[in-house]
């Protein structure tokens, strides 16, 4: 940022690669000034916490994983917290007594001035999160000594604590390192087998006023390296226990999982055959969540968030169609079952031949979704893989099915090839959601690739990384009683709520008319709906996630909190972090709103669901 660059200038050019805009606290957007005009920061003074992302360029030759690093804000941004993003030249502008959070995105080379900065920061008061490597401030995180880490899996070594507290998964973490404590507190170690690293994942210190919180293992890009997996350009190798058997001469997404067969794996009831049933990524997200959640709780200050979805929903159910076939009659059935849960459902439409346009007219005046079911199995001159026969495809079914857009893809049997071209290939033709990426295979049954939040995959490929406008919403099984027991739905789902996700499930029409198959999908849909699910087309998950994330957010000089959205967007739900057991009161332009209180991800908040104008200034006692 130079002298000629204004502070909303910056804010707009971070809003546009990122997709919030954040003005800090005590500033009112209106109000911007020069960098060299006034501090970059919170006043010290401020109920609200103040997130700073400190984020640079890394070549790649000095660390492979470099190019992952920026993908912390599409984990923020994903949680629907607000955050301003600097580079470490920022740092001299801010103020030494405010209360902030500081989050360094990966293992950053920091000059000895901005070392000396940030450790004046935390002494007078500042918290600190380093992510995947110390920075080279060793002594302020407490550590004597780091060493390099290839893989490994975080055991917690104190359970209770707020940022480990409730994790089931194995916590599988690629890269970064692990360290030696000196006056730290360990909360968690690193086990990576009989070689590699040995000590400590993360790790807890008090420096004078403030805290630091080193999550040493590259959390950012294990999430991304989990999600994204490998190049696919052979099969995978099978799993021992013969239920993935992966290497059957189909080039799949699950050819790029990078997962464990036997220490990512859980027992899946009633027949205890092995699944991914918990999700790691949505854990790892959480992690530094929970670390922000934790350090703004021993600060005293609040931090906003968006939360996932409107009305309070704990999470969503979403129910997919493959028209393998096309036959008429069933596609028929198992829209009549569809009618009769009353959920709308999205159909992946096969290439070539398609159903009658009359049974598209109808889904579509029933509010179902119609989708693209790119086939690249088939082998024929038009289902091969290439992205002309993907674009030839997507031509076929607009014009088929009489559409306008086409708004989500599913793969026919979840091919894949290279890594991430077909998500450009997604985003060149207009696509903005896939839902390629899940199991074909009883052994990848649950969350092989990642996790039940939706994402956008990064572009960590070319020079510049980039975020990728495709939403990914990953699949975690097909066909109950065909490929798995009728009970697995209900795990998954239950797994899918502690995290707050999308629960996807494929039905095929293929098999409707089998016995227990359309019992079983009412009963999902009814499990789902105790348990508080909205059940949401692939189309309506995608708008309302790219809805949420145009909201903005400025903190006033009186304390309040202004959001702007650039359209109103009903039944939204703000949650403000806070003391424990603290029950503020909270107005809404100038009215009392009604609160619930809530507890998720270890941490107490006050919950308010709002239709959002304009300006809404939101107000906390």
């Amino acid at each position: 940022m130079n002298a000629q660059t204004t502070r909303r200038g910056f804010l707009r050019n971070v809003a546009a690669a990122t997709g919030v805009l954040i003005a800090c606290p005590s500033e009112h957007r209106a109000r911007a000034a020069e960098p060299d005009e006034r501090d970059v920061g919170a006043a010290a003074d401020s109920p609200w916490g103040d997130v700073l992302v400190v984020s640079q360029n890394v070549s790649r030759d000095t660390n492979p994983r470099a190019p992952s690093w920026c993908y912390v804000t599409e984990i923020l941004r994903r949680a629907g917290l607000f955050f301003q993003q600097l580079s470490p030249a920022d740092l001299s502008k801010l103020r030494g007594n405010a209360r902030r959070i500081i989050v360094l995105a990966g293992d950053l080379r920091l000059a000895p001035e901005q070392r000396e900065c940030i450790a004046q920061l935390v002494a007078a008061g500042s918290a600190l999160v380093g992510i995947g490597g110390t920075s080279g401030l060793d002594s302020l995180f407490g550590v004597a000594s780091q060493r390099p880490l290839a893989e490994g899996w975080m055991k917690a070594i104190v359970p209770t604590h707020p940022v480990l507290a409730g994790l089931r998964s194995s916590l599988h973490v690629f890269g970064g390192c692990a360290v030696t404590a000196s006056s730290a507190t360990v909360l968690a170690d690193i086990d990576t087998g009989k070689q590699g690293a040995k000590g400590s994942a993360i790790v807890e210190n008090r420096c004078g006023a403030g805290h630091t919180l080193l999550l040493a293992p590259d959390l950012i890009f294990s999430v991304v390296h989990i999600q994204q997996g490998v190049p696919v350009l052979q099969d995978a190798t099978a799993a021992p226990d013969g239920f993935a058997e992966l290497n059957d001469g189909e080039l799949k997404a699950e050819d790029g999982v990078v997962l464990d067969w036997q220490r990512d794996r859980s027992p899946m009831q009633p027949d205890g055959k092995m699944a991914f049933l918990e999700p790691i990524t949505d854990e790892l997200r959480e992690i530094v969540l929970k670390s922000l959640f934790h350090l703004a709780r021993l600060q005293r200050v609040r931090l906003p968030l968006i939360w996932y979805w409107p009305r309070g929903l704990k999470a969503i159910g979403h129910i997919s169609h493959d028209t393998d076939g096309n036959d008429p009659q069933k596609a028929i059935a198992l829209l009549e079952v569809m009618n009769r849960c009353n959920v709308k459902s999205t159909w992946c439409t096969l290439y070539p031949g398609g159903y009658p346009k009359e049974f598209y007219e109808t889904l579509k005046q029933q509010g179902f979704e119609i989708a693209l079911h790119y086939d690249a199995r088939t082998g024929g001159r038009d289902t091969s893989w290439s992205k002309e026969n993907f674009l030839l495809q997507h031509r076929w079914l607009l014009q088929e099915a009489g559409l306008d857009q086409i708004t989500s893809n599913k793969n026919h049997y979840t091919r894949w090839e290279g890594r991430l071209d077909f998500l450009r290939w997604c985003e060149e033709a207009g696509i903005p959601c896939d839902q390629t990426r899940g199991p074909s295979k009883p052994g990848t049954i649950g969350f092989p690739l990642g996790g039940s939040q939706p994402y956008f995959a990064l572009d960590d490929e070319g020079p510049t990384p980039r975020i990728l406008n495709v939403l990914q919403v990953n699949m975690l099984t097909q066909d109950l009683v065909v490929v798995c027991p009728a009970e697995y739905g209900t795990q998954l789902i239950d797994a899918t709520l502690r995290h707050h996700g999308v629960a996807h499930f494929l039905f095929h029409p293929a098999h409707i008319e089998k016995p227990n198959v359309a019992e079983t999908l009412c009963g999902l849909v009814d499990y789902g709906r105790s348990r508080g699910l909205e059940w949401w087309t692939c189309q309506q998950i995608h708008q309302w996630e790219t809805t949420r994330r145009t909201v903005q957010a400025s903190f006033n000089p009186d304390q309040s909190l202004v959001l702007h959205a650039p359209q109103p967007i009903r039944e939204l739900t703000l949650l403000l972090s806070g003391a424990e057991g603290e029950r503020p009161s909270v107005s809404v332009n100038g009215q009392s709103a009604a609160t619930d209180s809530w507890h998720v991800l270890g941490f107490d908040f006050e919950a308010v669901t709002l239709d959002l104008d304009e300006n809404t200034v939101v107000r906390v006692s």
